[in-house]
């Protein structure tokens, strides 16, 4: 197992990226002694942060010119234009749209195949093309092989910033573990898409090397090492967030979504995940959304027009945008102040007579901003707040303590600076659920992601699905259907789409454990094993045609180095480990006790 010298945390949001480490050490073994090494002055920043924006300015080729605050400002002072170089912004969930894996389904028991990111490679490939190599100008790229690029970009941008950083300390690439944060929404697809999308980056494709974690994991893993104090009727009943069986339901409030988890203390202190993870695309970013189709559409009177400000004045608009960022966040449940958004100048000679007249008629005769009233951004709020409570009122139903002990809800995430929201998370759970909001909530995953890298301390989580592996069973006359009957080149007749169970749905599953079964090749003459790894809705599917099952994955195991064994002996153990935040495959040669080479490829769908 690689041991570290250094270890970084990176939390690339949807909004912001940046990142955090600690040298490895006697003193930083013990986490309330440790310091963070950070970076909180970014080029073009305007107050001290430790994220920069995650944006980059890119041209119409596709080069790109900057990121993070210089990107924006330069985009905010450059010369506008159909040629001029575009500002993105809020791209990382587009990259759950439309993967980079496509899978290429044949027979049940023929070839499966997919098309992606070789390990260690330089390519990032769709339907088959490497994107670098499709004869399209950038701005012709569809959102979701722009998103995958510039999330390339991003993070090669955030990683030689903090290598950069950490040198002057006297440590090497070749010293460092990273953890890289993703949202708790993203399946093993996902995952799998964002490692190969950061070994493209530079990031190493070691094993030990590059972990990931789940988002409100870090942020509640955070939270226990900084021993956080849970109130009490008095400071003698005052609690920890470390204490057994105390459960915490993290609500992770991002640009773009709201995420939800849910963990318990054991009695040694270990985290235990016991939700099923949910959230959906409720962040801050939503809101911004709503702004533009609601309140500008009201005050603007056509879509179209907006749509044309976009194209013709980004730069504009981005400023409309940010300030309205800046007011929604300071709004509370009892402002009766309204927001006032400036029209730049830019937007404002674009409007025409008749607009400019009929944003004035709306606002009382102001047309030189947008006014949002107290009512107006209310009704705003109330777009996405009650689905968040709805949520979050089902991640609480899955960890009822029967002992009537009240569970911690801990907000973090930058939406979950927001005066508003979080009135109406308290409001709601009075008398069910704690709430606390640590001071700094926009950061503590990325304080999370630090320690995460450093050691570790989730044992074990929740699977989300019935997992299981299609296996070639004896087939039963009369019970099994005849579509799935194989017989094999020495008459064997069997059932080729059974089910074989691995791990149940609901299933608490320790990191540290593997589980698995032994598997045969169904024929003497095959060089490889390709397993096809299901997942269920159900507790236990007969078939993997069965309702709520489908295929999401390929487990591939190659064997020319055991083909002069005896078929009944070449057996192979394939053991998966479901405890980290993504699904790993080890396939053991029994005869020998040697690692056979094994890769597992998720379906783009999943």
């Amino acid at each position: 197992m690689f041991q570290p010298l250094y270890v970084i945390g990176i939390d690339c949001g949807t909004s912001g990226a940046g990142f955090a480490g600690f040298s490895v050490d006697q003193v930083n073994d013990d986490p309330k002694w440790r310091r963070y090494e950070c970076c909180d002055q970014w080029p073009g920043q305007p107050v001290a942060s430790l994220k920069n924006l995650s944006a980059l300015l890119v041209t119409a080729e596709g080069e790109v010119l900057s990121w993070g605050h210089a990107a924006r400002h330069r985009a905010l002072n450059q010369t506008g234009g159909p040629d001029a170089p575009r500002y993105y912004a809020g791209f990382k969930m587009q990259l759950m749209e439309q993967p980079i894996v496509q899978e290429v389904e044949g027979e049940h028991t023929g070839e499966q195949r997919a098309v992606g990111v070789e390990e260690g490679g330089e390519e990032v490939r769709t339907g088959g093309m490497s994107v670098l190599e499709r004869p399209l100008r950038w701005v012709e790229r569809s959102p979701q092989q722009q998103a995958e690029l510039l999330t390339v970009e991003l993070l090669k941008r955030v990683r030689e910033k903090a290598l950069t950083q950490i040198a002057a300390s006297g440590y090497l690439e070749e010293d460092v573990r990273y953890c890289l944060t993703v949202p708790a929404i993203f399946g093993d697809s996902d995952n799998q898409r964002v490692r190969r999308l950061a070994i493209k980056a530079g990031f190493p494709a070691e094993d030990g090397r590059l972990v990931l974690a789940r988002e409100p994991e870090a942020a509640v893993h955070s939270a226990r090492l900084h021993s956080v104090r849970v109130p009490g009727g008095d400071d003698s009943s005052a609690g920890s967030l470390t204490d057994p069986d105390r459960r915490i339901v993290v609500l992770d409030g991002g640009g773009g979504t709201v995420d939800f988890a849910a963990y318990k203390n054991d009695n040694e202190g270990h985290l235990v995940e016991i939700g099923l993870v949910n959230g959906a695309r409720l962040g801050s970013n939503e809101l911004n959304a709503r702004f533009e189709d609601r309140l500008l559409v009201d005050r603007f009177g056509k879509p179209e027009l907006i749509e044309r400000l976009k194209q013709e004045a980004p730069e504009a608009m981005l400023e409309m945008a940010e300030a309205w960022e800046r007011g929604k966040l300071d709004f509370g449940p009892d402002t009766d102040t309204p927001i006032k958004v400036g029209l730049p100048t830019a937007v404002n000679r674009r409007l025409g007579a008749a607009v400019r007249k009929r944003v004035g008629r709306k606002q009382r005769g102001v047309t030189d901003a947008i006014i949002v009233t107290p009512e107006e951004v209310r009704d705003l709020f109330d777009t996405v707040v009650p689905e968040i409570l709805e949520l979050l009122d089902e991640q609480l139903a899955e960890v009822k303590d029967d002992g009537g002990a009240q569970p911690v809800v801990l907000m973090v995430g930058g939406f979950s600076n927001s005066a508003y929201l979080q009135h109406a998370v308290k409001e709601h759970l009075a008398g069910r659920a704690l709430v606390l909001v640590p001071p700094e909530p926009g950061n503590a995953v990325l304080y999370g992601a630090a320690h995460y890298a450093y050691a570790p301390q989730t044992r074990a989580r929740r699977a989300r699905f019935t997992y299981g592996i299609a296996v070639c069973s004896d087939f039963v006359p009369g019970v099994d259907p005849e579509e799935a009957r194989r017989v094999t080149r020495k008459g064997r007749v069997y059932c080729a789409t059974r089910f074989g169970k691995i791990v149940t749905c609901g299933d608490i599953v320790d990191t540290a454990k593997e589980i698995g079964e032994s598997y045969t090749p169904i024929e003497g003459h095959l060089e490889g094993m390709e397993i096809a790894l299901h997942t269920s809705t159900e507790d236990d599917p007969r078939y993997v045609t069965d309702p709520g099952c489908r295929r999401v994955g390929t487990i591939k195991v190659d064997l020319r180095d055991v083909m002069d064994i005896h078929l009944e002996d070449r057996h192979v153990d394939v053991r998966l480990s479901f405890g980290e935040t993504e699904i790993k495959v080890r396939a053991i040669i029994r005869s020998t006790g040697q690692e056979a080479a094994c890769t597992v490829d998720f379906a783009s769908d999943y």
